[in-house]
């Protein structure tokens, strides 16, 4: 691959696929449009996502080496179990992926002590920092920007910290869990509230941005724009008085939609003016979805996978669904949204959930149902004004990428600032 020439400054992304790299996207291509020389590492599934979007990734398959038999054999043995031809780019790409990380995870611990993280934790035993090394000195970049993630994007904001480059972490939605450390000396976090734990964890109150997420920004573009929900409902036998409910699925059957679904089956008899919208998950096998709309009765349920997820969450009265991005997204639109999930363990992610009464959070379907028997029906003004606090609280106004790239800029002009303790 080309480098550019090193008069203009270098920014180094490193990201895994999913909510990770959609944020970063908009950033990326705000960053290059700006003029500095954006250089992406897209990890197991980023790479669609970036080359969808224009960008030429690099992957591990640029770092391995023709003296690497021991990562090449451990590539190819894991991946035989571990790759996903229908996400990774390439099996050539899953054998370096794995192969670079596991050597490198004997490096750190030796043989015995690799076999047993791996067998333990799986691709969350990896920290690849020999790779992410081979990875610097392949771009040369002056600044890293990344996500958090306990492998890869965790062994990148360490290797810059060696070479005393300036970094920038983007906080995803679920990001605060412990064992994803951000110790950039920059974080950009979605909402206010997630401050103050990032500070309890040792970043210092100078080192965090409060910018928003860019992944929630077709939101604030969908604000104002034609409402379509009418002809949407219409077409699906929604009467104007009926509240709709669209349950998002998860991608395999487990207690948590076994619960949603005796909830609904319970509470759906005394609520003749409910109707339910089944969306499977785009991972799922649909028979999972025509089973619970057996279950919940064809008269009041009916399947949609086909209708853009933005046009259904537009459409619909509430969201009944788990721990997910759907339901910030629903919550940022306005909708009542009841969350049911194994714990109560939103707090420990910094997000509002007690602002504006957007959301519940339910464990047992007692608890299920007390809280989905408080949703009526509302005026489009009442949902219009919560989701207008909501979309304030969570800085979901447009600019969220245009925030993020200001910090990757500062961090150029002023380098390592050390605010991680």
């Amino acid at each position: 691959m080309n480098l550019s020439p090193p008069q203009r400054k270098r920014i180094l992304a490193v990201c895994y696929g999913g909510g990770h790299v959609l944020m970063l996207i908009p950033v990326l291509k705000l960053l290059e449009a700006q003029g500095f020389d954006v250089k992406i590492a897209g990890l197991t599934t980023a790479a669609a996502s970036l080359r969808k979007a224009g960008f030429e990734p690099l992957g591990f398959r640029d770092l391995i080496r023709e003296e690497d038999t021991r990562a090449q054999e451990h590539g190819t043995r894991l991946a035989t179990e571990m790759h996903q031809g229908s996400k990774v780019n390439s099996l050539e790409e899953s054998i370096a992926y794995l192969g670079l990380s596991y050597a490198d995870l004997e490096d750190q611990h030796g043989a015995g002590g690799a076999a047993q993280a791996f067998n333990e934790q799986g691709r969350q035993a990896f920290l690849p920092l020999g790779p992410v090394r081979r990875l610097f000195d392949l771009v040369q970049p002056d600044v890293l920007l990344t996500t958090n993630s306990p492998r890869a994007e965790l062994a990148s904001i360490r290797v810059a910290a060696e070479r005393g480059i300036p970094s920038v972490g983007v906080l995803d939605l679920f990001g605060l869990q412990p064992y994803n450390d951000i110790p950039a000396d920059r974080v950009c976090v979605p909402f206010h509230q997630a401050t103050s734990i990032l500070v309890d964890r040792g970043l210092k109150p100078e080192a965090l941005t409060v910018s928003g997420n860019p992944n929630f920004d077709w939101i604030h573009e969908l604000i104002g724009g034609a409402d379509l929900s009418a002809d949407w409902r219409s077409r699906h036998g929604v009467q104007p008085g009926d509240l709709l409910v669209l349950y998002g699925m998860k991608p395999h059957w487990d207690q948590h939609e076994e619960l949603i679904v005796q909830c609904l089956e319970q509470l759906l008899p005394r609520r003749p003016h409910w109707k339910v919208v089944v969306r499977p998950h785009p991972n799922s096998d649909a028979v999972l979805a025509q089973n619970v709309i057996q279950r919940l009765g064809p008269e009041i349920a009916f399947l949609n996978e086909n209708t853009p997820l933005s046009e259904a969450l537009t459409a619909c009265d509430a969201l009944i669904t788990h721990k997910s991005t759907v339901s910030v997204e629903a919550a940022l639109l306005g909708k009542q949204v009841a969350l049911v999930h194994s714990n109560h363990d939103y707090p420990t992610h910094g997000i509002p959930l007690h602002l504006f009464g957007w959301g519940t959070f339910s464990i047992s379907v007692p608890e299920a149902i007390e809280a989905l028997s408080r949703w009526k029906k509302e005026a489009p003004e009442r949902e219009a004004e919560r989701g207008a606090k909501v979309r304030a609280a969570w800085n979901c106004d447009g600019q969220s990428h245009v925030r993020i790239a200001a910090v990757v800029a500062q961090a150029l002009a002023e380098g390592q600032q050390h605010h991680a303790a």
